[in-house]
């Protein structure tokens, strides 16, 4: 009998040991197995374990999260050194469901498969929590990209997690949108399971944004502006119903008008729900304000900035003080909401601040550089800001010293634009001339890093108004810079004045050629040749015909804005839109690829 007892521990020593050095030989290992929120999870890699991909002799290794809804832990995180193996740990908040990620090290990456990544899903128990498996549907987004059997594979994790949690709307709603490419009824069971939803809480407001979540999800954009007026016309004075009112009458051109639709929808308030008409308070504000009604103005003022605490208060603030300084108005106001909003400079928000009734308001990861990059700059925003109040008072010497103060502590734009304000008023051209060198150097220095070297796609799908190929004697030896657009984006349309004033500057250049293009995403080549900006600009226009062009260029928004050298290299990539800083900034860009060319 002992000598089988002896046989069996041996049997299980033998097991326990293979299991470990196993276990020891991958090359990624996530513990706990079954992590649960709250734990504290830890990723290690082995760069010895067989097959893995990053050399031993890297300096260091991180881990990039591809599709993540660990909102407080960092997108990217540096692993650390220990023995022959690299590790880093973080933990789980109470919203953690899921994430997936990769490391890399230079040039070199680690994925368990060329279209798959590690993943870090969130249990309760063995089993995953709810949305985990809806999350997971939508991380292959980013370790498929176009594969032709995406749909197939999210479509049955939506399944998945409707066996778990048969109550799951949006899981229901994904569902449905999959099965409409094949079934006509899918559609109209999307369309009962939305108005439920609707109806279980119609004026819950997270209740409603996921009732028009989930027509966008099925495609019934139209429906949304539907559904909310219905909100506004039997569910008045609810909380959806008001700031639907509200922004009904913001479109109202008239502004007369306006403030009369206002003042009449705000006989209504009253303590218990005066935090819903904060908007219309900020419509009031700003409209008396342009009247120069200092009275009213103040009186909305007062309004807006004793709304419910939030992340954007501070900034609230801020935007009170600027306006009465814009207009001139009430100084002394200005003057206390632009100190209030100083006196907190570090509570502005930074990065994505994110809502859910379930959750409230989540706050991402923000590295340390990064809060005092904010913080110093709302420092010097307010500074300058306070400067130009006190020259409003006559303070002279007081503005003199808040504008010093301000360049010493961010010199950004915002900072840089009331500098130069203050300097015209009061005159002093030489130091306007200096702030305007400063801007020149700190945007050199900005754009300098940003040089790349690339080479470009093939440029064989524009074609130009006529519906004719771009010559490639057009592009033979040139620069050539081409922004990427669509005549639905605001923002480029926000950008083409200032694209049309670079235009201006090198229309007459042999060496330089600029492409307009219209991207052709829910665009075709008749909505190219009736944009209104053919009237307006005189730049050229294109069209494209490859629907693959965003992937090839390497944008995902737009306007995207790249500067393609001689050699037919991508030098720089611009997407989206900056502000008025981007005549300048494309400007200095064409410069020093034209300087390095010719």
């Amino acid at each position: 009998m002992m000598r089988y007892f002896s046989f069996a521990i041996l049997f299980l020593m033998l097991l326990t040991g293979v299991v470990h050095n196993a276990r020891s030989q991958q090359r990624v290992t996530i513990v706990p197995q079954y992590p649960q929120r709250g734990d504290v999870v830890t990723v290690t890699y082995d760069p010895q374990a067989p097959a893995a991909t990053i050399p031993d002799s890297v300096s260091n290794i991180r881990l990039v999260f591809s599709y993540s809804n660990f909102y407080d832990v960092a997108t990217t995180i540096p692993l650390q050194r220990q023995g022959r193996q690299w590790t880093t740990s973080f933990r789980l908040a109470g919203f953690a469901t899921y994430a997936t990620f990769y490391l890399e090290s230079g040039e070199f990456t680690d994925k368990p498969a060329a279209d798959s990544h590690y993943a870090i899903p969130v249990y309760a128990g063995h089993q995953p929590v709810k949305d985990g498996l809806l999350y997971k549907a939508y991380s292959l987004t980013a370790q498929r990209g176009k594969s032709p059997k995406l749909a197939a594979e999210q479509a049955a994790l939506y399944q998945q997690e409707l066996d778990l949690y048969p109550d799951n709307y949006e899981a229901k709603v994904r569902q449905l949108h999959y099965r409409m490419q094949t079934s006509p009824e899918a559609r109209e069971q999307a369309l009962n399971v939305i108005a439920q939803k609707f109806n279980s809480a119609p004026s819950n407001p997270g209740n409603l944004n996921k009732v028009t979540m989930g027509y966008l999800i099925i495609g019934e954009k139209s429906r949304v502006d539907s559904i909310r007026q219905v909100v506004m016309q039997r569910y008045p004075d609810s909380e959806p119903g008001i700031e639907q009112r509200a922004a009904t009458i913001a479109k109202e051109r008239d502004t007369t008008t306006r403030i009369q639709l206002l003042e009449q929808a705000l006989q209504k308030e009253t303590p218990a729900n005066t935090q819903y008409y904060t908007g219309m308070h900020q419509q009031l504000f700003d409209l008396y304000a342009a009247r120069h009604n200092t009275a009213k103005t103040l009186y909305h003022a007062r309004k807006v900035a004793t709304q419910r605490r939030n992340p954007w208060t501070t900034t609230t603030w801020k935007e009170l003080a600027s306006t009465l300084q814009q207009y001139q108005l009430a100084p002394d106001t200005a003057r206390y909401y632009a100190q209030l909003a100083l006196s907190q400079a570090d509570s502005f928000p930074a990065g994505i601040i994110r809502y859910f009734p379930e959750t409230g308001y989540i706050y991402p990861y923000v590295s340390a550089d990064t809060r005092m990059a904010v913080t110093r700059k709302a420092q010097g925003n307010l500074h300058s800001l306070l400067g130009l109040i006190a020259l409003q008072q006559g303070r002279l010497h007081e503005a003199a010293q808040q504008m010093d103060s301000a360049l010493v502590i961010s010199p950004d734009n915002e900072t840089l634009d009331n500098v130069t304000t203050f300097y015209t008023r009061t005159g002093n051209n030489e130091k306007l001339k200096a702030v305007q060198q400063l801007r020149e150097k700190l945007l050199l220095d900005k754009v300098r890093p940003q040089l790349i070297n690339r080479p470009a796609p093939s440029l064989q799908s524009f074609v130009d108004m006529q519906g004719k190929p771009v010559s490639a004697a057009l592009l033979k030896n040139k620069i050539v810079l081409i922004d990427f657009w669509a005549t639905w984006c605001g923002p480029c349309m926000q950008e083409m004045p200032y694209l049309q004033q670079l235009y201006e500057h090198y229309k007459d250049n042999p060496r330089v050629v600029f492409m307009v293009v219209n991207s052709g995403a829910r665009n075709t080549l008749a909505d190219a040749r009736g944009w209104f900006g053919h009237k307006k600009y005189s730049f050229p226009v294109y069209y494209n015909t490859d629907p693959d062009i965003s992937d090839k260029f390497r944008f995902n928004m737009i306007p995207a804005t790249y500067i393609i050298d001689p050699k037919g290299n991508i030098r720089f990539a611009n997407v989206g839109f900056e502000g008025a800083e981007v005549a300048a900034k494309l400007k200095l860009q064409l410069d020093l690829v034209e300087a390095a060319s010719f």
